[in-house]
């Protein structure tokens, strides 16, 4: 994984200093190298830091060296597809980067080609003799990539800071304020106005002054109800689910190398874990422990790694290093948070950093396709119906959300509290409508048809393309781990065991209130029956931002006594009077507030590094 940063104009060049002051925003993403490409008229330029796994020093990026020598592209990400059919066409390879194969792929078939890149990657390619321009990214949205087009300015990369650092406007972006809230952030939208987030599958292409964005894929995993339904028997599915699966663990190693892998007490880590252990000569695990027995797995997970006769380092997370990681976390994150796991997650990455790894197997999307969440078994079990079961000042958003995708996901519902509550606080010319009404990108209807709709599948296009992209791939993976130079691997979101999963019978996944059905059956091949029926922990830590004493007392005073820093948008009074409320309440009832005050103080930490206005 790297870092990049991209710019265009047709009739500016680019500022020198600014960009590769913005470049080097970026060094934690490419700790080891970085590259420059300018255009011989100064208006095109491709910045590139590098953290080097593959390749050695001659896969320095930009880089160049497609048959016609005609195209330029920097990537951010890893390629996993087999060089063999390239080379039959007659393509020769002049590095040993997994980059060069985008590279060959994009110059013998174009956008069409990208259907079949395999991996997780974001990248810009630029052609030096049309003067076309493309970014993109992974049909998942693993890799980040953001770009603002202004005047005829195109400016793109992998992180908002380098596109603040080079000069597009600080800029509170009211809709992104107002679905955030909701915990339902539009995954095309940032903080900032104006800065925008590339559509997973699909491209961005700019030429002259027209940018025009298109997808490269018929079916997305963002929306499963795009995936006919197998017919496959469960015993065939079982056969076939493990066939995939050790492929997409095994593609994700490094060999002749140490592999390395975030574990837990859950399931997908778990499995992943035992898998690659008897993929790798070498195996390590990574734990995070908190002091609150109640959320700890380490106990667990040391048992477990143990049984697996591999090494097993467990990482303490106490107060005083959430403490001191909270702001570096949320300024990583780029984006309102709702918990302070995003402390933990970048305490983690660090310590893999400093043992000298660059790689670990994480276990995103198997809850997503899997239906692992809470939400999903509530609208599986129990699915909400009426906005007239709820408090009547929850109605307007409901009835919003319902109008919007036809029924009342509970991933909308269970935040809808705090959502009032953080609508509640706004200043009184920010009352804007309900967030389901700027969502602009969910649920428009895809270039393919639905093959079956429901309300599960309705549930997971919500999830997929709002907390998942944002949150879930952003801040607790990409961006907390890149902030350290590591790579997360996730295998649960190979394409072609997603496109299998998203094919199979409802009752394969979930069945007779068991979640995760076939990974559950599958995994007793690898770990002891008592380990494949752990019921899912969400990764959270406790709540944080009411305590009274302590390391973590007087960070959040810090913004919460004084709210120098509290955006326009909301009001100060209000929140003053809600924070010193909150401070007499019960611990329960201050738990149930802990998103809240998390949202606030994470606004008020960008608040006060970027200067935001509106």
């Amino acid at each position: 994984m790297c870092g990049l940063i991209f710019y265009s104009s047709s009739s500016k060049q680019v500022n020198h200093s600014q960009f590769v002051r913005a470049l080097n925003t970026l060094n934690s993403r490419g700790p080891d190298n970085k590259g420059l490409w300018f255009s011989e008229t100064k208006n095109v330029a491709l910045g590139h830091t590098r953290l080097q796994i593959n390749g050695g020093d001659s896969a320095s990026q930009p880089m160049c060296g497609d048959v016609d020598n005609t195209l330029v592209v920097a990537v951010n990400g890893e390629i996993y597809n087999d060089r063999a059919p390239l080379e039959l066409q007659g393509i020769r390879f002049n590095t040993a980067s997994d980059s060069e194969f985008l590279l060959h792929q994009f110059h013998l078939s174009g956008i069409s080609g990208l259907a079949e890149l395999d991996g997780e990657f974001a990248f810009v390619i630029v052609d030096k003799k049309s003067h076309q321009v493309t970014l993109g990214r992974d049909r998942h949205g693993i890799k980040p990539l953001f770009y603002a087009f202004i005047e005829g300015e195109l400016i793109a990369a992998s992180e908002i800071k380098a596109l603040l650092a080079y000069g597009v406007p600080a800029k509170w972006n009211k809709d992104y304020l107002s679905g955030a809230e909701y915990f339902l952030q539009d995954a095309s939208q940032t903080f900032v106005e104006g800065i925008y987030s590339v559509p997973p599958g699909h491209v961005v292409q700019v030429s002259g002054s027209t940018l025009t964005v298109i997808p490269y894929i018929e079916r997305s995993p963002l929306n499963p109800s795009l995936f006919a339904v197998s017919t496959l028997s469960y015993s065939e599915a079982c056969t076939q689910f493990e066939t995939l699966l050790v492929d997409a663990i095994d593609k994700r190693l490094l060999k002749d190398q140490t592999n390395n892998t975030y574990l837990s007490s859950g399931i997908d880590s778990s499995i992943i874990t035992a898998i690659a252990s008897g993929l790798s000569d070498s195996m390590h695990s990574y734990t995070i422990a908190f002091p609150d027995k109640a959320i700890d797995e380490s106990q667990q997970a040391k048992q477990f790694a143990k049984q697996l006769a591999i090494t097993n380092d467990t990482v303490l997370v106490d107060d005083y290093i959430l403490a001191d990681h909270l702001q570096s976390a949320v300024l990583q994150s780029e984006m309102a948070i709702p918990n302070i796991n995003v402390a933990a997650k970048l305490y983690l990455s660090k310590q893999l950093a400093l043992a000298g790894k660059k790689t670990v197997l994480t276990g995103e999307g198997a809850d997503e396709s899997l239906l692992g969440y809470g939400f999903f078994r509530q609208d599986l079990s129990a699915p909400y119906t009426s906005v007239s079961q709820f408090p009547a000042t929850w109605h307007t958003h409901l009835q919003a959300v319902k109008n919007k995708l036809g029924c009342l996901p509970a991933q909308a519902v269970h935040a809808t509290a705090n959502g009032v509550l953080l609508t509640s606080l706004r200043a009184p010319q920010f009352q804007l409508e309900s967030t389901m009404n700027n969502f602009s990108t969910l649920l428009i209807a895809p270039s393919a048809s639905p093959i079956t709709t429901s309300q599960i599948t309705v549930s997971q296009q919500l999830h997929y393309q709002s907390v998942f992209q944002t949150y879930n791939l952003g801040a607790l993976a990409d961006r907390t781990e890149m902030a350290n130079g590591i790579e997360g691997r996730p295998p649960f979101l190979d394409n072609q065991l997603v496109a299998f999963i998203h094919g199979l019978p409802l009752s394969y996944k979930f069945d007779g209130g068991v979640d995760k059905r076939i990974l559950r059956d599958v995994a007793t091949k690898y770990m002891p029956k008592q380990y494949t029926a752990i019921a899912k922990k969400p990764f959270i830590s406790s709540p944080a931002s009411l305590h009274t004493v302590g390391p973590l007392a007087e960070v959040f005073q810090s913004y919460f006594l004084d709210l120098t820093h509290l955006p326009d948008f909301y009001d100060k009074q209000k929140v003053s009077n809600l924070y010193h409320h909150a401070l007499q309440l019960p611990i329960a009832q201050q738990a149930q507030l802990d998103p809240v005050f998390m949202f606030l103080c994470s606004v008020m930490i960008l608040q006060a590094a970027y200067k935001m206005e509106f």
